[in-house]
């Protein structure tokens, strides 16, 4: 349960930098997305273009970030459900793509739109092979200041990514799922500004 609060947490950081809102889904949407996680061919279809190569060029600026339309041809088919974000300063839509290729069972990928132009994007469930588990030591060791590459050094590469360009934020989060040395269901997240690790989150994992 707790693993489960954190990748919604996760999700919520990831879209709009920490901003507050009230999202709406619409029913049919939802049972679309319901109807393409429940295929058992999604995430391992090789013609899958839900996938991170393809999220990585999805462009995320505030003014002029990826369109809808530019999106949805990259990754190949329409968004399985979108949703309605409000925040204080503007109005957004989050279009969510379910089955990420060779993803686990629930990896999505996300993009939040705002003024037509793409603001944030998250991808999660994204499986990792590790040559060596994740310690607490290894955890502990991330500091503030380092970049992302340094931290990949440490702990390798992440489960989720988040990307946000708001207002000069400018944040991106990764988060940990998988490979990490723990008696319970261990996660943890680390957020970076401007590619400097800026603070870190950790659950059964200290």
């Amino acid at each position: 349960m707790k693993k489960k609060v954190l990748l919604i947490a996760f999700a919520a950081l990831a879209l709009t930098a920490c901003s507050s809102k009230k999202a709406t889904t619409d029913s049919e949407s939802a049972k679309k997305a319901a109807s393409s996680i429940s295929s058992s061919n999604v995430v391992k279809q090789t013609s899958n273009k839900i996938n991170l190569t393809n999220y990585k060029k999805i462009k995320v600026v505030e003014k002029t970030g990826s369109t809808p339309s530019q999106v949805t041809d990259l990754l190949g088919r329409e968004a399985d459900a979108k949703s309605k974000a409000k925040t204080s300063k503007l109005k957004a839509t989050i279009y969510t793509w379910e089955g990420v290729q060779n993803g686990s069972a629930g990896a999505n990928l996300a993009v939040e739109f705002a003024n037509g132009v793409a603001i944030a994007k998250q991808i999660s469930g994204l499986v990792v092979n590790r040559s060596k588990q994740i310690t607490p030591k290894d955890y502990k060791s991330l500091k503030k200041g380092m970049t992302q590459e340094e931290v990949e050094a440490i702990v390798g590469k992440p489960n989720g990514y988040s990307e946000s360009d708001y207002s000069n934020s400018d944040v991106a989060l990764w988060l940990y799922t998988s490979g990490l040395k723990s008696d319970g269901q261990a996660n943890f997240y680390v957020t970076f500004q401007k590619n400097k690790l800026v603070a870190k989150k950790a659950q059964n994992f200290n």
